[in-house]
């Protein structure tokens, strides 16, 4: 198991949508990041500077496979249409 993490700002017109699209995140986004081998994914949000905290279990061995399955998963896509940086 490895621990990974990252960090990215986030503009501050896209927050409320940002908070309502993770109140609830697609069934199949989640499966596809389990799938893949993530697990104890979250995602904190630091005001006033707008930066998201990200941190996971990554419990597989080829992250660079595992990472290309997600992005070539169509739902996931979609998803990052919306939630993309």
């Amino acid at each position: 198991m490895q621990r990974m993490g990252m960090v990215i700002g986030i503009a501050p017109e896209h927050i409320a949508e940002y908070k309502r699209l993770h109140a609830a995140v697609w069934p199949a986004v989640l499966a596809r990041l389990a799938a893949s081998g993530i697990r104890n994914y979250s995602i904190f949000l630091r005001e006033p500077e707008n930066l998201l905290f990200g941190c996971w279990e990554y419990h597989g061995s080829d992250y660079k496979a595992d990472m290309a399955a997600i992005a070539a998963d169509a739902e996931t896509r979609r998803w990052w249409t919306f939630c993309s940086p």
